[in-house]
């Protein structure tokens, strides 16, 4: 019995929610049921603004601003930073952690089906479960190439945007460059913060070097760096003695997605950032390396098409990039104003 729409619950920043927007397009054509989005903006545990609103058909959209229990949001949240105040940090009880021991128990998958919801856990078969009896979906949700999928995207991220689209190849891009996506941002938090915020480091800068290596590239390919905190990174792989340059533009998800998506090579890290990249770098018909497993024991149980993936190791806990009170660079998660950033495609040594 069809039971209309199906309603997907997003959470986490731009990546994560264009991932279950992925997602959903990839059931709405196997299944022929419309989709609709609800989103949360402070279930992960660190502030994310609905990003993808311009994306999203009239009516997909039921509510934007979604509340968990046992948090009132205030004004002063910071885009990409940590909520102190969350019911995760709850030492004692809070229905968020609660949420969280019925994850490490294996069973939130088996409580949600029953109330007709699938619960992903970053399994990609359990999208072929959602069918026309399921009301809901619930993350993670998993990077996947599809080419109708694809062409949607495109269509939907061009109609409302001036910024050229990553779901296709731009043939105006003619250098072929290395781009290295380095997840930085809370995880500078790992040995600060409960398990769930940033729970996997950050990327030892060796790891980019090794893989360098290994595919012996020409000494004249520019390699460019994208980041949440670009120059951090860009310092991190020039003490590992890797040149990168950074792009000119101004900071923004957007952009960086572009610029990562035209890359004849991506290298990434454990990041939705990386995952959604590599998707785009896969329809644009170049090759990604991305980890295999986090620091914390989680593995890929996923794969996309002209993808490599490698064994990561991290920062160790002394090393002075982490710090319980980081502070992002000043541009950093630009993507989240609301404003129009015209496009570039120059860059810069500084």
């Amino acid at each position: 019995m069809d039971k209309g729409a199906i309603e997907f619950k997003l959470a986490g920043g731009a990546a994560a929610q264009t991932l279950g927007l992925i997602n959903a397009l990839y059931v709405k054509g196997r299944t022929g049921r419309d989709v609709t989005f609800r989103y949360f903006p402070h279930s992960t545990g660190t502030f994310w603004p609905f990003a993808i609103d311009f994306m999203l058909n009239e009516g997909e959209l039921v509510d934007g601003d979604a509340r968990i229990k046992g948090f009132e949001p205030r004004k002063d949240l910071a885009v990409g930073k940590i909520i102190r105040d969350h019911p995760l940090e709850n030492k004692i009880f809070s229905y968020e952690r609660f949420l969280k021991w019925i994850r490490a128990l294996r069973l939130e998958f088996l409580l949600r089906r029953i109330k007709g919801e699938v619960a992903l856990e970053a399994l990609p078969q359990r999208l072929n479960l959602v069918t026309k009896r399921i009301s809901s979906v619930s993350g993670g949700f998993v990077p996947i190439w599809d080419q109708e999928v694809m062409v949607d995207m495109n269509s939907r991220f061009l109609r409302s945007r001036k910024e050229k689209s990553p779901f296709r190849k731009d043939a105006t891009v003619s250098e072929d460059y290395i781009a290295i996506h380095y997840r930085i941002g809370d995880k500078r938090a790992k040995f600060t913060h409960d398990k769930d915020f940033g729970g996997d480091g950050i990327f030892d800068p060796a790891c980019f070097a090794g893989i360098l290596k290994e595919i012996n590239i020409n000494s004249a390919t520019k390699i460019y760096v994208v980041s949440d905190e670009p120059n951090v990174a860009r310092d991190l792989l020039a003490n590992c003695g890797i040149k990168t340059f950074l792009f000119r533009d101004v900071h923004d998800i957007w952009t960086d997605l572009y610029y990562l998506s035209q890359a004849k090579v991506l290298i990434g890290t454990w990041s939705q950032v990386s995952q959604l990249a590599a998707i785009c770098v896969a329809n644009n018909g170049g090759i990604s390396f991305l980890p295999d497993s986090t620091q914390v024991g989680t593995r890929v149980r996923w794969n996309l098409p002209r993808t490599e993936f490698f064994q990561p190791s991290y920062l160790e806990e002394n090393h002075p990039i982490y710090s319980a009170d980081f502070d992002l660079e000043s541009d950093a998660h630009k993507g989240y104003l609301k404003k129009q950033i015209h496009n570039s495609v120059e860059v810069t040594d500084a």
